[in-house]
């Protein structure tokens, strides 16, 4: 009669992963979410969220851990967002189309509609001097919304080392977010410079997460 206890020993030849159809309807959306903050608004979040997939499906068949397959799906997401906007960002530069000045003619609506525009490239230009350890933690923490311990978990890091990397983050967005803005002022004249006013106002402050406790 076989012992109960040995079945532990017995290795588990029928484990598969889990049906690419089955991962596709449960992390699409999340995966294009990510995509759109991971690489920004110079890249097709679709495009990201294809090749994700992409990759997905050429490695399930080795994968076995699903308990970490989130965590496995937003590295490949995290690399491949770094790829896209490593090539957005030099294409940018090439086309001398980097300030925020060139808005002015290229945008035509509503002033508030412009001025929100400009802070969202703003934004997103600020978060380019991040690296990307610290351009991680910050989308995930200040935009996604989770804690520094769920960070760490879908990194695969330390909690203090999260803890350090956003606070890390934070600094160094904010000198930049400054930086920029007293450049772009300069460019565009009072118009921005009103605005940025009113940006630096931390009753203004466009990160809604933005003074909380990192837990």
């Amino acid at each position: 009669m076989l012992d109960p206890r040995s079945l532990s020993s017995v290795p588990d030849r029928k484990r598969e992963p889990p049906s690419f159809a089955r991962i596709y309807r449960e992390y699409a959306p999340r995966v294009l979410r990510w995509a759109a903050r991971l690489a920004g608004p110079d890249v097709e979040s679709e495009d990201v969220v294809q090749e994700v997939f992409w990759v997905v499906s050429r490695k399930l068949d080795a994968f076995r851990e699903e308990k970490q397959l989130l965590s496995w799906i937003f590295q490949i997401t995290r690399k491949i967002a770094a790829n896209h906007r490593r090539r957005a960002r030099w294409r940018r530069l090439w086309a001398g189309s980097d300030s925020l000045a060139n808005l002015a003619t290229a945008e035509v609506g509503p002033d508030a509609a412009l001025e929100r525009r400009r802070l969202v490239v703003l934004f997103q230009r600020a978060l380019d001097h991040l690296n990307e350890k610290q351009r991680t933690v910050f989308v995930l923490y200040e935009l996604e919304g989770h804690s520094a311990l769920a960070i760490a978990e879908l990194t695969r890091q330390n909690h203090s080392t999260v803890k350090v990397q956003l606070s890390r983050a934070r600094d160094r967005f904010i000198a930049a977010y400054q930086k920029l803005l007293r450049q772009e002022c300069n460019e565009v004249g009072t118009g921005l410079a009103q605005l940025a006013r009113k940006v630096v106002d931390q009753n203004a402050s466009p990160i809604t997460r933005w003074g909380k406790k990192t837990v």
